[in-house]
């Protein structure tokens, strides 16, 4: 059984991904599911579990009188004693995840999920493409993605989504771009990448399109080299 993580915050696409991957899974004839670990969010896609099912971010508002971000860190608090609950099982089971980034960033959620899944556990951390359009964008869309990485302590990749409508640079030229250019904003960047490539040996970055089903392929041939451990995903 392989689990997929699905991070990355809101608006990267997560939950199309999580639904067209899902597709295409199945018509490689593989028994998927998909689950739904976002209190707050009814899923667009047909759920195997559901979180909303056992705890909705709105109700938790109004019982506690909490604004939107204050109940959604306590519904997953109240979801840690759910977690079997939404656990499924399938050659490929998908969790899609909320966008709030202060989930996995500055809290033990995911950490706690993780440890009560069974199987193989992979990550995918998606980032919209429209946002990774300069190096500095780029960048900072990878330090996110390394934090994630970190606190997770299973193998990621990088995901650009969206390359229908716009197409994110790729790490190589984000370099070049950096090593011509002069200023203390170059000099962070390229400390920053040498800090990459140090601590994301397990990724490499894909562009896919949900809409068009592009770097599927690429997906999910990395989830089976991370899973057979056969392959350089670096």
């Amino acid at each position: 059984m392989m689990n997929v993580i699905l991070v990355g915050p809101a608006g990267s696409g997560k939950s199309t991904f999580a639904g067209e991957f899902a597709k295409y899974l199945a018509r490689k004839e593989y028994d998927v599911k998909v689950v739904n670990l976002d209190p707050a969010t009814d899923p667009i896609y047909k759920a195997s579990k559901n979180l909303r099912d056992f705890v909705r971010t709105e109700d938790v508002m109004k019982r506690f009188e909490l604004g939107v971000n204050g109940a959604l860190l306590k519904s997953m608090e109240i979801a840690m004693n759910r977690i079997e609950d939404v656990i499924a099982e399938g050659d490929y089971v998908i969790y899609d995840t909320p966008g709030q980034m202060e989930l996995f960033l500055y809290t033990d959620f995911g950490e706690e999920f993780v440890k009560k899944l069974e199987g193989f556990t992979a990550g995918l951390f998606l980032i919209d493409s429209c946002l990774a359009t300069s190096h500095e964008k780029f960048a900072a869309c990878l330090a996110q993605a390394i934090v994630v990485t970190l606190r997770f302590s299973i193998p990621f990749v990088t995901i650009f989504t969206k390359s229908d409508v716009c197409e994110a640079l790729k790490l190589e030229d984000v370099k070049r771009r950096i090593s011509s250019e002069g200023g203390i904003l170059s000099e962070v960047l390229e400390n920053f990448l040498e800090f990459v490539g140090v601590t994301t040996l397990v990724q490499r970055v894909v562009s896919t399109s949900s809409k068009t089903w592009k770097g599927f392929d690429e997906v999910f041939g990395v989830l089976h080299e991370i899973f057979c451990s056969c392959g350089d995903v670096s």
